[in-house]
C-alpha cells in the first residue's frame, strides 16, 4: 500500500476503529454505546440551523395556511356550486341577454327555456309563483316507463335551422328533436331542457344550412309503447315533428353507447353542377357579358342573369372530365394536413391531420333537376372533419379540373405554407351516412347492428333512408339552385374576384 486511503462505497477504511465490549458488574455503572448530544448555543442559532418541523409536527404557519385556505373555500362555496351543477347539466350558465343563470335553468337553446323565461319574468312581477317551467304542456308525469338506451337515425333538411346542436337564440334540429321526445312522452319533465341528464349525444356536427341524412342521436329515455314497440314508437315521434325532420329507424343499443365516441367513421355528400367543372367557364361568362357590366353579381342585369343560367342548363360532362373528376378527388385520399381547409390552425396543430378512406364520385353518375341542370356527386369518408374542411377540399378540386388552379397548388395547400382557399356553397353538403363497425362487432353484441345504407340492404330503414334522401335532400338541393342560383353566384366571385394564376393561391410560406 502507498499509505493514501481510498474513499468509496466498497472501500475499506484506513483509519478502521474497534468496537471493545464492556463488562458490567454490580457496582459498575453502564456505559452508553450512543453518541452525546450536541447543543447549539444561543449565539450560534440562525435561520436553517436546528431540525427541521414538517408539515404534519404541527407548525404555527401551517396551522395559519390551513385557516386561510378554510375560510377561501367558505368564501366561495356557493359559487362553487352553481359552477357544479352547471357542468353536471352540461351548458354555460348565460341567457338570452348575457345574464348569469342559476342552476336550475333549463339549456338556453331549448323550447323548455321560453316557458322557463316567461315564468321567471310572472315572479319578478309579483304574479303569483308561476308554475313549473312546462306544466303547460307536459304530458302525464305519473305514468312510469321502462327506460331503455336508444340510437334514432334522423334525417332533416337544414335549410330553416341554423345547425344540428342547440345553441343560444337559434333554431336548431336537435332543439325539435327534444321537444318531439318531450310530446311523445319520451322524455320526462325533469329531464327537458337537460341534455346531458339523458346522455344525448350526436354522431356528427352539421353547421347551418348544412342537411343530414344519417345523423345518428344516442339518449336513455322511456319508451312509452306496448311490448316496446319501437315500430310505433317512431311514428309517434314524427307526427310531433316538422316535416322537414324526420326518425327513420330506432334500435335498441348498450347502456354504454355513446353516437358520439362509438362512431368510427362517416360519410358525406356534396352536390356539384357538371357546368362548374367546364374548361371554358369564364369564356361562357364572357361571351354574355361586358367588362364593364362586372360588378357584384346580384347587380348583374336579370336579361344577363337568365341567358347565362340558360347555357349552364344545356351543358353536358363528358367522360374525360369525369375521369378528371375520379383523379383529382383521389388526391385526398390517405393522411394529410389540413390545416389550410379550416379556421386557426397551423401546419405544427396535431388536429390538422385528417385521415379520408376514399372521395371518389358517386357510382349512380349524374342526375337532372326539373330544369334540366346536369349535377354529379361526390362521396367522402374519413374519420372526422374540420369546420368548413370538406367545403373547402370541393372548391379546391373543383378549381383544378376547370383549370383555374393547378394540381401543384392543391399540393402545397398540404404543406407548411398558408393558402387563402374558397370555401364552396354550403347547399350542396349533406351527411350520407354514419358508421358504427367496430362497435358492432364486439363478440358480446346481442343486439341489432347499427348498419344501414348497404348496396344489398333491403330493410325498411334503408328503403326510409334513400327515399329521404332523394326527395327531401336531393331534390331540394337541385330545386333550390333554379332559385336563388347559389352556385352560379359562387362560381361568378371564384371567375372574376379571387385571384388568379398559381401564385395566387399560396399567401406566404413557411408557417
Amino acid at each position: 500500500m502507498d499509505g493514501k486511503s481510498t474513499i468509496g462505497e466498497n472501500a475499506p477504511s484506513s483509519t478502521t476503529s474497534v468496537t471493545t465490549p464492556v463488562t458490567t458488574s454490580a457496582t459498575t455503572q453502564p456505559t452508553s454505546t450512543s453518541a452525546p448530544t450536541a447543543t447549539t448555543s444561543p449565539s450560534t442559532k440562525g435561520k436553517g440551523s436546528g431540525p427541521k418541523k414538517s408539515k404534519r409536527d404541527g407548525a404555527p404557519w401551517d396551522a395559519k395556511n390551513k385557516k386561510k385556505k378554510q375560510r377561501k373555500n367558505t368564501k366561495n362555496a356557493e359559487e362553487d356550486r352553481k359552477n357544479y351543477e352547471s357542468r353536471s347539466k352540461g351548458y354555460a350558465m348565460k341567457g338570452e341577454d348575457g345574464e348569469v343563470l342559476d342552476g336550475n335553468a333549463p339549456h338556453p337553446g331549448s323550447y323548455a327555456y321560453e316557458t322557463y323565461l316567461q315564468n321567471k319574468r310572472k315572479k319578478e312581477e309579483g304574479e303569483g309563483e308561476g308554475k313549473d317551467p312546462v306544466s303547460d304542456s307536459a304530458p302525464d308525469s305519473n305514468r312510469k316507463y321502462p327506460k331503455r338506451k336508444l340510437a334514432f337515425l334522423v334525417g332533416f333538411c337544414g335549410k330553416n335551422y341554423q345547425g344540428m346542436q342547440m345553441n343560444n337564440n337559434s333554431k336548431s334540429i336537435q332543439a325539435e328533436l327534444e321537444k318531439a321526445f318531450f310530446e311523445s312522452e319520451l322524455l320526462s319533465e325533469a329531464n327537458y331542457g337537460y341534455p346531458k341528464k339523458c346522455g344525448w349525444s350526436n354522431s356528427a356536427r352539421t353547421d347551418k344550412g348544412v342537411h343530414a341524412a344519417a345523423q345518428v342521436i344516442s339518449a336513455r329515455l322511456n319508451v312509452p309503447t306496448p311490448d316496446e314497440d319501437l315500430s310505433s314508437l317512431r311514428e309517434i315521434i314524427n307526427s310531433n315533428l316538422p316535416s322537414d325532420i324526420k326518425v327513420l329507424d330506432i334500435k335498441k343499443c348498450t347502456k354504454g353507447f355513446c353516437a358520439k365516441t362509438c362512431r368510427d367513421k362517416v360519410r358525406y355528400q356534396y352536390m356539384v353542377p357538371t357546368y362548374c367543372l367546364r374548361s371554358d367557364l369564364k369564356e361562357a361568362f364572357d361571351k354574355h357579358m361586358p367588362t364593364k357590366d362586372r360588378g357584384s353579381f346580384e347587380n348583374l342585369d336579370k336579361g344577363v342573369v337568365e341567358a347565362i343560367q340558360k347555357e349552364m342548363r344545356e351543358h353536358r360532362t363528358d367522360e374525360a372530365t369525369l375521369d378528371k373528376v375520379r383523379d383529382v378527388f383521389g388526391k385526398y385520399k390517405g393522411t394529410k394536413k389540413y390545416h389550410n381547409y379550416t379556421n386557426r390552425l397551423s401546419y405544427t396543430d396535431a388536429s390538422a391531420s385528417r385521415y379520408m378512406l376514399d372521395f371518389s364520385p358517386v357510382s349512380e353518375g349524374c342526375v337532372y333537376s326539373p330544369d334540366g341542370m346536369e349535377w354529379i356527386g361526390v362521396r367522402v369518408t374519413g374519420q372526422a372533419f374540420l369546420l368548413h374542411q370538406i367545403r373547402k377540399m370541393v372548391s379546391m378540386a373543383v378549381d383544378v379540373i376547370r383549370g383555374g388552379a393547378t394540381e401543384d397548388a392543391m399540393d402545397k395547400s398540404f404543406g407548411k405554407g398558408k393558402m387563402r382557399l374558397s370555401i364552396a356553397p354550403s347547399q350542396g353538403l349533406f351527411l350520407d351516412m354514419s358508421y358504427f363497425d367496430l362497435y358492432c362487432e364486439r363478440p358480446d353484441f346481442k343486439y341489432s347492428k347499427l348498419r344501414w345504407g348497404d348496396d344489398t340492404d333491403t330493410s325498411p330503414a334503408t328503403q326510409r333512408w334513400s327515399e329521404f334522401k332523394r326527395v327531401h335532400i336531393v331534390d331540394h338541393i337541385l330545386s333550390e339552385e333554379e332559385k336563388e342560383l347559389n352556385f352560379l353566384t359562387y362560381m361568378y366571385n371564384q371567375i372574376y374576384f379571387f385571384p388568379k394564376g398559381e401564385d395566387a393561391y399560396v399567401l406566404f410560406e413557411g408557417m
